[in-house]
């Protein structure tokens, strides 16, 4: 399979609020991501030269996940985004009421 063809319809977005910029992607993947001097966070640079094992290996070595790989709008990775802080409950609709019962 061709390169072309494996990457028709996959998209790679790096949210800039979960990069911590410590260039794990641009060592996986050199010249593919690079950290902009500025933000400091990961960019894509070559994405058209970057062959699919390239994007992946640098989504794969970002340690908080900040690179999400979707395929025709459905994402690839990672499959779940875990909360980056605390225990990822929603005071208004995940907590669980304790229980008051009468003796």
């Amino acid at each position: 399979m061709s390169n072309e063809r494996a990457k028709r319809g996959l998209n790679i977005f790096i949210d800039p609020h979960r990069c911590v910029g410590n260039a794990a992607c641009a060592w996986a993947a050199p010249g593919i991501y690079v950290l902009d001097e500025e933000t400091r966070v990961a960019v894509l640079e070559n994405e058209d030269s970057a062959s699919v094992e390239q994007l992946f290996a640098g989504a794969r070595a970002c340690p908080t996940k900040a690179i999400i790989v979707t395929q025709f709008g459905r994402r690839v990775y990672p499959t779940i985004l875990p909360p980056m802080f605390g225990d990822g409950l929603n005071s208004t609709t995940d907590a669980v009421e304790p229980s008051t019962t009468e003796s």
